[in-house]
């Protein structure tokens, strides 16, 4: 305290807590809505100070993606040992790796400086069954990157990639979780399946199942929400949930950022995880 602050009676301003520090490895969306910079926003807003390394750049807007440039491996490398070395992340999560390449560099990073907590968002095919990697890529990435996650969290498409089988109803949906575990990762959250009117994600950890459910809601405006729930999960992780508690606690978050979306743009709008600071 200074002297005028004690002669005025003043008590000096108590610093800031320091927030828990969370790391996105993805690509860049120039529209805002996926990618890095929705994983940021998200990590915002759960109280996470988020770093990032970038693996690729895209120009894309609500409509569609109109070019992807791969960065070079050694800016990749150069951005993760920045970040390391002075802002560890209590958790990270992955996004677009794009190609074999890259994929092999993470790897690296990886078993340089191991991240217990890891969330793999494999983003090798859309929701609506586009691939985002060539194949040779995907097969990489299912023999490689899998026995790094801590948690992996693939949509039908990409669950259908990684076994090479058909993911329809629930037999099939168990059977995919099963096989995915058996590929290395630690606990499999298989997301999305729309069955009736209820979007179900079905979680595994190699001892049982745990069904997470949630009304599916009538929206075009979703836009990154697996990006935003794989950061939202990578948030709760940093502030030290379970990861069961995590996702229970994304499913809601997710289901709201999607109800309060904003509509943007002429194509598919993005999801609203500041939604809570924004207001109605």
């Amino acid at each position: 305290m200074s002297f005028l602050e004690e002669m005025l009676g003043i008590s000096p301003k108590q610093a800031a807590p320091t927030p828990p520090l969370a790391l996105t490895i993805a690509g860049s969306d120039s529209g805002g809505g996926a990618g890095a910079q929705a994983d940021l926003k998200t990590f915002a807003a759960h109280r996470v100070h988020g770093t990032s390394v970038l693996t690729l750049i895209t120009a894309q807007n609500t409509v569609g993606v109109q070019h992807v440039h791969m960065l070079p491996v050694e800016v990749v490398r150069a951005q993760f040992r920045s970040v390391w070395s002075d802002l560890p992340p209590v958790a990270a999560k992955t996004g677009a790796l794009g190609s074999e390449e890259m994929i092999g560099t993470i790897i690296e990073l990886l078993q340089d400086h191991p991240i217990d907590k890891l969330v793999v968002d494999p983003v090798m095919v859309s929701k609506h069954g586009e691939p985002l990697m060539a194949e040779s890529a995907q097969r990489f990435f299912s023999k490689n990157m899998l026995e790094h996650a801590w948690l992996l969290t693939p949509n039908k498409h990409e669950a259908e990639a990684l076994t090479g089988r058909s993911v329809e109803g629930i037999n099939s949906i168990k059977d995919a979780a099963k096989r995915i575990f058996d590929l290395g990762a630690k606990h499999v959250l298989l997301k999305g399946s729309h069955l009736d009117r209820i979007v179900r994600d079905f979680y595994y950890d190699g001892t049982g199942f745990v069904e997470f459910g949630a009304d599916r809601i009538d929206s075009k405006h979703v836009h990154g929400s697996g990006c935003v729930m794989s950061a939202s999960i990578t948030a709760r992780l940093a502030h030290g949930d379970e990861l069961l508690e995590a996702i229970e606690r994304t499913r809601e978050f997710i289901s709201s950022a999607i109800e309060h979306a904003p509509k943007i743009g002429d194509g598919i709008s993005p999801v609203h995880p500041l939604h809570e600071l924004w207001g109605d």
